[in-house]
Formats: C-alpha cells, sequence, structure tokens
C-alpha cells in the first residue's frame, strides 16, 4: 500500500512538472503567447483599470478590451565576420502576444470572449506570413543576414494588416451586427491558418521571450537591424 501511495504520487508530482513546463512555454506573469492549445480565459484579462474596457463598450459594445499585438526580435552569430560563423543565419523571432495586465474586463460575456480569441489568432496568422515572406526573401536573395535587413519592414506590413483584419471583424460582429459574422470570419481564419501550419509559432519563439535571451548557443541579441525601409523610401521621395 505504501508503495502505492509512492508511486501515485511521483505520477503527481511527474504531471505538475510537465504542466508547469508547458505553462512556462506559452506565458509569464504579464504575458501569455499564441499556443493551439492555450486559450485566452476570462481570469486573464488583469488590468484594474477599466478605462479601455468602458472606451471600447461605447465604441463596439464590447465587455472586454483585449491588448494585443506582435512581439519582435533578431539574433545574429557572435563574431559574424570569423570564417567558421560566415555560413550561419541571422534568426528572426516572432510571437502574437496578449497583455493580461493591459487587458480588461466589465463582464463575462462569451461572444467577447470568442472574438478576442478569434483576434488572437488573426495575429498568429499575420506572424506566420511574416515567416513565409522573411523565408522567401531569403532563398530568393540568398543572404544570411534577411532579418537584419527586412524583418522590421516584413513585420510592420503585416501588422498593418492584422490591424485592418481586427477592424473589420469588429465592426462586422459589434457594430454592424451582420447575420453569422462571428461564424464567417472564425471559418475564414481557421482555413487560412490550416494553409500556413508550417509557419506556425513553436516552442522556440516562444521560449525566446520567455527567458529574455538568446536561445541558440553562439548567437547574442542583434544591436542594430534595418528600420522600416518603405518610411525610409517615402521620407527620401518627399
Amino acid at each position: 500500500m505504501k508503495n502505492l501511495t509512492l508511486i501515485s504520487l511521483i505520477l503527481v508530482a511527474f504531471v505538475a512538472n510537465i504542466v508547469a513546463q508547458e505553462k512556462i512555454l506559452t506565458e509569464t506573469e504579464n504575458d501569455l503567447y499564441w499556443h493551439p492549445e492555450r486559450k485566452i480565459e476570462f481570469s486573464d484579462y488583469q488590468d484594474p483599470s477599466d478605462a479601455n474596457c468602458i472606451r471600447f463598450n461605447e465604441l463596439f459594445g464590447m465587455q472586454t478590451s483585449a491588448n494585443m499585438g506582435f512581439r519582435g526580435i533578431v539574433d545574429v552569430p557572435e563574431n559574424w565576420n570569423r570564417r567558421r560563423n560566415r555560413s550561419k543565419l541571422d534568426k528572426g523571432y516572432i510571437v502574437p502576444v496578449f497583455c493580461k495586465n493591459c487587458s480588461c474586463i466589465l463582464s463575462k460575456d462569451s461572444l467577447g470572449l470568442k472574438v478576442d480569441r478569434l483576434l488572437f489568432d488573426v495575429g498568429e496568422l499575420c506572424a506566420r506570413n511574416v515567416r513565409r515572406e522573411l523565408s522567401e526573401l531569403q532563398k530568393d536573395m540568398n543572404i544570411r543576414n534577411v532579418n537584419s535587413m527586412f524583418f522590421t519592414t516584413v513585420k510592420n506590413s503585416w501588422d498593418e494588416r492584422r490591424k485592418i483584419f481586427v477592424g473589420q471583424i469588429l465592426r462586422d460582429v459589434f457594430v454592424y451586427e451582420k447575420e453569422n459574422a462571428y461564424e464567417y470570419w472564425r471559418q475564414t481564419i481557421d482555413e487560412l491558418l490550416d494553409s500556413t501550419i508550417e509557419f506556425a509559432t513553436t516552442d522556440n519563439d516562444r521560449l525566446r521571450f520567455v527567458l529574455g535571451k538568446p536561445i541558440k548557443e553562439g548567437y547574442k541579441q542583434a544591436e542594430r537591424i534595418m528600420g522600416d525601409m518603405r518610411r525610409d523610401r517615402e521620407q527620401r521621395n518627399e
């Protein structure tokens, strides 16, 4: 009987350790990083202020205000110019993030929660397209520093598209109250996610931000990368 009890305790501790590791990979105290199995819950809205919630309620009639966006960073090989490092590529990491202590809730509205989960998935879709576009640039141009050169430009471009998606979904569901608007957008985003699965956010993407330091040996955070080339071009043409 004592042996069974001991085995049970060991199994409980083992399962608890797995759960803790999974949580480390998906979130910190303040931030939740996109993961297919970790959905936003009512308890994740932890902003003590109702100011943004009241504003969103006035604009869209929503009971929640979710602060979501991208987090991106570029790591480069240390001593990149040394002969043994010349074939290494720089590493770009981008994750959709839900800020817990920046998001508030007025009441537990099920539709609002479903829409926020949908919007989080929109962020993931756009993050996947950032990775896809950078991968295509690297192959087409055959360069080692595609992230150092184009990460900001591509990320900003897809963040702008993300905001357009978000605005349209909120208007269709809450302002215009179009029939089956949520179901239409849910199906559309799911289909787009299915078609971009090879560029999905990985544990390494999340871990880079959870740890706050490079995860690949021999790499360091880039001190400087190129800015948004579109804005630089616009400024030159003014």
